[in-house]
């Protein structure tokens, strides 16, 4: 099976791209700058956000920043596979690029907003076109990252991601299948976004070998599971990552209720059995 991947050059990707390489013909990858267009109001919030976080996000960054370099210690370039690179996701150039490398999977993994175009050009040549999203969706969707979010709203049972059927919001098509990250809540910050990264990683896998192998697999329509809450930059201010520092100091620890087994507000999507048979194999 012929995979393409639309992500950004960063080594947890990297690693991503190589996990996957094991188990499908890796077709193409696109690169996205992320580069978009925002209103200048949007852009001014974001800078204050930086200039009045600079401090309280040290530890958030720095955890990125440690993580990145684990991965690019382990996975210190990508596969070497036809790729392009462009400032959007949605230039014009990315459906082009695909129509070359004839994919029969499209993975999106940390990349902008994809538009409308793209998706009814895959959907018009019946490629499966699906999200990697290291968020619980429909619980936490966005960013700019859902687990440090739920740290932020002291929501920990939330903490996991989702492979999603890609549309034109954000992190809201319906899912494939989703699950919790395994956590003990004795993680330091930087083995929580370890834990998290790579099992997110593992539920891509399993859920693009069940695709590859024809396997029936679930879409489940977000609004039959909850309403859920969609977050945006603008909202990670200094009161948001206090909250999260504030969390992950005082109540995130292995007596909190979300690691002691208490999942009963919680609705997720497993794979289906054959699918799970062939993600085992």
């Amino acid at each position: 099976m012929k995979i393409a991947i639309l992500t950004v050059e960063a080594p947890n990707q990297a690693a991503l791209c190589w996990k996957l390489s094991a188990h499908c013909e890796l077709s193409g990858l696109v690169f996205s700058r992320n580069r978009v267009r925002r209103p200048w109001a949007l852009r001014l919030r974001l800078l204050i956000n930086r200039l009045q976080g600079r401090l309280a996000a040290s530890p958030f960054i720095r955890a990125w920043q440690q993580l990145q370099q684990r991965y690019r210690q382990r996975y210190p370039f990508f596969p070497d596979i036809p790729t392009l690179r462009v400032d959007n996701i949605n230039d014009p150039q990315t459906s082009s690029f695909l129509e070359a490398a004839a994919p029969e999977i499209i993975l999106v993994s940390g990349t902008n907003l994809v538009g409308q175009a793209l998706i009814q050009w895959a959907s018009a040549r019946s490629i499966p076109l699906v999200n990697l999203h290291t968020g619980l969706s429909p619980y936490m969707k966005g960013g700019p990252d859902c687990t440090n979010w739920c740290l932020a709203e002291g929501a920990f049972l939330y903490i996991g991601s989702t492979v999603l059927w890609l549309d034109a919001g954000i992190d809201s098509g319906p899912i494939l299948t989703s699950e919790r990250a395994p956590l003990t809540g004795r993680e330091s910050l930087l083995q929580l976004h370890e834990q998290v990264m790579e099992h997110a990683h593992d539920l891509c896998v399993r859920a693009v070998r069940a695709l590859a192998a024809g396997q029936a697999v679930p879409r489940i329509p977000q609004e039959r599971i909850a309403s859920g809450r969609t977050f945006r930059a603008a909202q990670w201010d200094a009161r948001a990552i206090r909250r999260a520092r504030h969390a992950l100091t005082h109540d995130f620890s292995p007596s909190h209720p979300a690691f002691q087994g208490q999942t009963a507000e919680i609705a997720l999507v497993p794979l289906s059995d054959a699918a799970l048979d062939v993600a085992k194999a």
